[in-house]
């Protein structure tokens, strides 16, 4: 008998012990009665081997950040004005390098970042559909177009 059947009938003989002193009668000259209850215990070892398992991994997927880098010389970007095309909801990151001391701005997101070191990152998260210029700011120069399809 396991532990557990032992204990379910120690505890059934103990309640019923108590049901049969507590069902006396009214009758005061009854004799009082005597219960015995009689409890044994077994202890069961069980033994288990230390198990190894292998080191699992979760892999947790990057959200993947579309780049469009913009290189400027002498005030014009390098390969002319090119149109960047991005889906909406997509994160995006424009890399301007320039050899000019201006700040870049992308219209319609009105997001400007200065350039530090001739280069800015902006990063954003592209919510609204259509086509936006890319621009340094103080002297007007078309960089590109960021086109947003949703």
């Amino acid at each position: 008998m396991t532990l557990r059947m032992l204990t379910a009938l120690a505890l059934a003989a103990a309640g019923f012990a108590l049901a049969v002193t507590a069902c006396g009668g009214d009758d005061d000259s009854a004799s009082p009665a005597t219960t015995a209850t009689t409890t044994s215990t077994t202890t069961e070892t069980t033994t288990t081997e230390p198990t190894t398992t292998a080191p699992t991994t979760t892999t947790v997927p990057t959200p993947s950040v579309k780049t469009f880098t913009i290189v400027v010389a002498n005030g014009r970007p390098q390969g002319g004005i090119k149109t960047f095309t991005a889906k909406q909801g997509e994160q995006v990151a424009l890399v301007v390098r320039s050899d000019t001391g201006e700040s870049v701005h992308l219209h319609g997101y009105d997001l400007e970042q200065p350039l530090r070191n001739g280069r800015t990152r902006i990063v954003f998260r592209a919510k609204i559909p259509g086509r936006f210029e890319i621009e340094l700011h103080e002297s007007d120069i078309l960089l590109g177009n960021l086109q947003v399809e949703p």
